[in-house]
């Protein structure tokens, strides 16, 4: 059943099915299980720090639909969908079950290309015609189509082409980024750049010793606990893609002239806000 010797690979979906289940919604048909030991603190769910995790997701997002409501309809459905990445990774996590997976890499495709929308038509002018936003859904939905078609039983091919497109829209996201943060006078904005990119890369970095380090994080000396690198990167990633939405909201706000600032909610979570609120544009 298992190719690796560490606690997430990837599942002969055929051998899989034919052991008797160790939880609730039986074993495995994903194409990754994670570093967390299944069904470990509950029988209804698989994996339940990763789980509980991902409810920061649908927090900041509905966070920022909530505070950015004024703002133009692109950045709610940025924000939102965080909180839809965050629904569908519950149901993957809590079940492992490869259609759950879908819920969970199929908004996280459509989330990343939202913000890549975002950040490239962030000028006063439109910059590309109709032939753009129609290309960035052809490539959600041939992405969509290929994962779909490679379903349990090509589970390799499944998590390549995954990772692969949605590595890639990342790339052009951090391009376009480079460019906002050349042109950032405010020190304060600048400030607030760094600190969403150390805490994603930060994310990013235990997301890798818990896909790639597994052994050693389920065997650590003196009998210390796994500590759940998998579910403090949903903490992470949530946070850093509330920042980087939110700041890309500024940008295209000063863009437009708005006269953006930023304020905060609670002392701890910030969000835009302009002094001239003009009529909002698609």
């Amino acid at each position: 059943m298992i190719t690796s010797s560490s606690n997430h690979h990837y599942i002969n979906s055929t051998l899989a099915s034919s052991l008797p289940p160790n939880g609730y919604w039986g074993p495995p048909t994903s194409s990754v299980d994670w570093c967390e030991s299944n069904y470990d603190i509950s029988f209804y769910v698989a994996e339940f720090f990763n789980s509980l995790s991902s409810i920061s997701m649908i927090i900041v997002g509905l966070l920022g639909v909530y505070l950015h409501w004024s703002f133009e309809k692109r950045f709610l459905l940025t924000f939102g969908s965080i909180a839809v990445v965050g629904l569908g990774s519950i149901a993957f996590h809590g079940t492992l079950l490869f259609p759950l997976q879908m819920l969970d890499e199929v908004p996280m495709v459509y989330s990343i290309l939202s913000l890549a929308y975002c950040c490239i038509e962030d000028r006063s002018y439109r910059r590309h015609g109709t032939w753009f936003p129609v290309s960035i859904a052809l490539y959600g939905l041939v992405t969509t189509l290929i994962m779909m078609f490679a379903g349990p039983e090509n589970h390799l091919l499944e998590f390549v082409v995954f990772q692969s497109s949605f590595t890639f829209v990342v790339l052009v996201v951090m391009s376009h980024i480079v460019k906002i943060y050349g042109s950032i006078k405010d020190a304060a904005i600048r400030r607030m750049w760094i600190l969403c990119g150390a805490i994603g890369l930060g994310a990013y970095l235990l997301w890798n010793i818990d896909f790639r380090l597994c052994d050693v994080m389920q065997d650590l000396p003196l009998g210390l606990w796994n500590p759940q690198l998998h579910a403090i990167w949903h903490v992470g990633a949530s946070v850093s893609s509330y920042l980087v939405t939110m700041l890309v909201c500024y940008n295209r706000a000063e863009n437009l002239g708005r006269n953006p600032l930023i304020e905060w909610k609670w002392s701890v979570l910030p969000y835009v806000v302009v002094k001239h609120d003009k009529s909002k544009e698609q």
